[in-house]
Formats: structure tokens, sequence, C-alpha cells
């Protein structure tokens, strides 16, 4: 996370130096990513950066916040809309964000992920996030009367289980990107339905 000092600057210093990082990530895998070049497109000094940031870590887990952060708050305006049900706004959201990811803007951020999540080169965040962080109290209330749960651990468990879904889906999608075909995000879409089907109905033994 940036520093208050970083918060402190103008927001038109603040996009400055993140539409740099966005160049830097963007078209550099992690390694290869240079401080150096960020702060020349920046216009900032070195040690300015280490005033903002800790480390090149920093910077690349911020911006991924950034991106993240965009596609969450979407999801949330869709809530209501969907009248609280976790399935529902999974369907109407999630295959939303098999495109953003794999042909959005910030596509080229999550290709590079996925090439350093393969090569075991991604850096881990220092912390686990918390999936009901992002949701006011209304939202988690929403959410856990529309099916039953015992608790907010419950409801937390049932976010992991549809990011989970999506995942896998993502992971398929990562085998076409890496044999250099095209990602069908139509069809991984209605693999992501059925497995929201499972989640949603449970698994059923087939009749003997």
């Amino acid at each position: 996370m940036p520093s208050q000092t970083f918060f402190n600057l103008p927001k038109e210093k603040q996009d400055r130096i993140m539409a740099a990082a966005r160049e830097e990530f963007f078209t550099h895998s992690f390694d290869e990513a240079s401080i150096n070049r960020l702060i020349k497109a920046a216009g900032i000094p070195r040690g300015s950066f280490y005033q903002y940031f800790a480390d090149k870590e920093d910077v690349y887990f911020y911006l991924g916040d950034q991106i993240s952060q965009r596609m969450i708050e979407g999801a949330r305006k869709e809530l209501a809309a969907c009248g609280y049900d976790p399935f529902a706004l999974a369907r109407k959201v999630l295959p939303q964000w098999l495109d953003e990811i794999f042909y959005g803007e910030n596509a080229a951020f999550f290709y590079r992920k996925i090439d350093m999540l393969h090569s075991q080169q991604v850096p881990r965040p220092k912390q686990a996030e918390d999936p009901l962080s992002c949701l006011s109290a209304q939202e988690i209330a929403g959410l856990t009367a529309k099916v039953a749960l015992q608790d907010r651990t419950d409801l937390k468990f049932l976010l992991h289980s549809l990011l989970l879904a999506l995942i896998s889906c993502l992971s398929e999608g990562a085998e076409d990107y890496e044999a250099g075909r095209p990602v069908d995000t139509a069809k991984l879409a209605q693999v992501l339905d059925r497995r929201l089907s499972y989640l949603e109905n449970g698994f059923k033994k087939k009749a003997d």
C-alpha cells in the first residue's frame, strides 16, 4: 500500500505515476520491470518513489488493486438489481470479468500475471484479502439473508467458492492463450454457468 505521502500528492501527479506503472507492468514481466524506467516516465526522482512506495512489489500490488477494485465496484452496483442473490450476481458479472481479463483494456496486465503464475514468479501479497472487506454491512446482510448461511465465515466460504469457479475457467482460457489460440470467452462462460449450478444446487448421483 502506498504511503500517506503518496495520497497527499495532487491527483494529477498520482495519476501520472500510476500511468507510468501501468506502462511498465503492462509491457514487462514483474522481474523485468524497472523502477528506473518507471520514475523516468513519471518524471519523479528515485528518492521520491521510495517516499511513496516501499519497493517494486508495493507499486505492483497497488496497481493490481486499482484494477480489481474497479471490477469489484462494477459488481457492487449490480447487487441490488440481482436481489442480493450471490448466484444471480455471479452469473451476471463473472462472464463480464472473463471478457475483461482476456480482452479488456487491462488484458496485458492479466496475461503477464498468468505468465508469472505458470512460471511461479508472481510475487505473493503480504496478507490475504478478506472478501468481505469491500462490502458494506447492508450488502453483507442482504447476501446473508438471501442464502442459508450461519455466519460471516460461511459467506466468505461462498464468495471464495464463486471466485474459484471463475479461476478454474481462467485456467482453461490460459491454456488456449499459452498455446497461441484465441480464448473463447463465450465457451468459458458456459462452463462457468455449469460450475455455478453445481455450487448452487449441489452434485447429484446418477441413478443406477
